[in-house]
């Protein structure tokens, strides 16, 4: 198979520029994204990427952007595996790396109340804000999926004594809680609060603070959305991005938001990805992305790289005209011709 074509199925969508080597295409990195990083020499079957450095056949580009092995990626192509000694050809996806993940917190009941109220008291203000209900209309969210993931508007900013929310008040500080739209996470078994995120209505790209607000007392462990007990796992950064596969694709694939590209598994998102069939991989297409891609192939080995055809995310790719259950059904189909012993 002709790396051309192969980065046409992963959607890099590759654009001739020049006549070297028998015709040079530049696109996006599958690895770490970009626009036109990524080189493919046509008639050599090379590639180069000019951020990330990842280059090679197409064997080695099966192993550096689809996860294979290099057993798996000969069979992919039908051709023969050949012995290889030296260890220098181990990747490091193949190389397991010790993790051990912290046990993550459950906020107080004081905390849960508080939280509980508060979604309540966004949901109503949600309701009576167009401006905001079409912020969400405009990320692909039904008026039906807002009211079942609880997504709430918070209309001004608020500054709350922490013992109010049964935190401890030593320093003298106050709850920050920006104007913006609110996002939930609900304990899988429970349906409790346990972590509030507001993404902020007055950011701008020069702003010094975050545009995601975690409102202190959250549980610090990613976000769960969907049955995780026996489905493929999606892992994403963003939890509007989790709740958009949700509302596509919740039967086929259960979704964990991680809340930024540095972010880790707790202990119970660790065991359910270890037992999980499939890992699809769809952190945003940037060089954080890229550095966490080879951080969490390396801790397990079920995970496949699967990122957006259009956009730097899902919910980019959404905006873009993609059809996310669509996509994700190919992610799955693919994996099960790729992965045969996971799926």
């Amino acid at each position: 198979m002709q790396l051309l074509t192969l980065a046409e199925q992963d959607g890099l969508r590759p654009k001739k520029v020049a006549a070297t080597k028998g015709g040079e295409f530049h696109s996006p990195c599958p690895g770490c994204g970009g626009e036109d990083r990524f080189i493919i020499w046509d008639k050599v079957n090379r590639y180069f990427c000019r951020q990330c450095e990842k280059r090679g056949d197409v064997i080695q580009y099966l192993r550096d952007f689809h996860s294979l092995s290099y057993r798996d990626a000969c069979l992919r192509l039908n051709v023969s595996p050949k012995a290889r000694e030296s260890s220098q050809w181990q990747r490091p996806f193949d190389i397991q790396r010790t993790f051990e993940p912290r046990a993550a917190d459950m906020p107080s009941v004081a905390w849960r109340d508080s939280a509980s109220s508060f979604v309540k008291f966004c949901q109503n203000q949600l309701e009576k804000s167009s401006i905001a209900l079409d912020s969400l209309f405009q990320r692909g969210f039904t008026l039906e999926s807002i009211k079942h993931f609880k997504l709430g508007w918070n209309p001004q900013t608020v500054w709350v004594h922490r013992d109010l929310w049964g935190l401890s008040n030593a320093e003298k500080k106050k709850i920050w809680i920006p104007q913006g739209l609110l996002i939930p996470t609900l304990d899988v078994t429970t349906q409790e609060v346990i972590k509030l995120k507001i993404r902020r209505n007055e950011w701008h790209s020069e702003d010094e603070l975050p545009k995601y607000v975690e409102i202190a007392g959250s549980m610090q462990s990613p976000g769960i959305y969907g049955d995780p007990s026996d489905k493929p796992i999606i892992v994403l950064e963003s939890e509007f991005d989790a709740l958009l596969i949700q509302q596509f694709a919740s039967d086929l694939c259960c979704s964990i938001a991680v809340g930024g590209a540095t972010k880790r598994p707790d202990q119970a998102c660790h065991r359910l990805l270890v037992k999980a069939p499939l890992i699809l991989f769809a952190f945003d297409t940037d060089k954080a992305g890229a550095i966490a891609y080879r951080w969490w192939g390396k801790i397990y080995p079920n995970l496949r790289m699967w990122v957006p055809p259009k956009g730097k995310s899902p919910g980019d790719a959404f905006k873009e005209g993609i059809d996310l259950r669509k996509w994700i059904e190919i992610g799955l189909e693919e994996a099960k011709a790729t992965h045969k012993k996971i799926i």
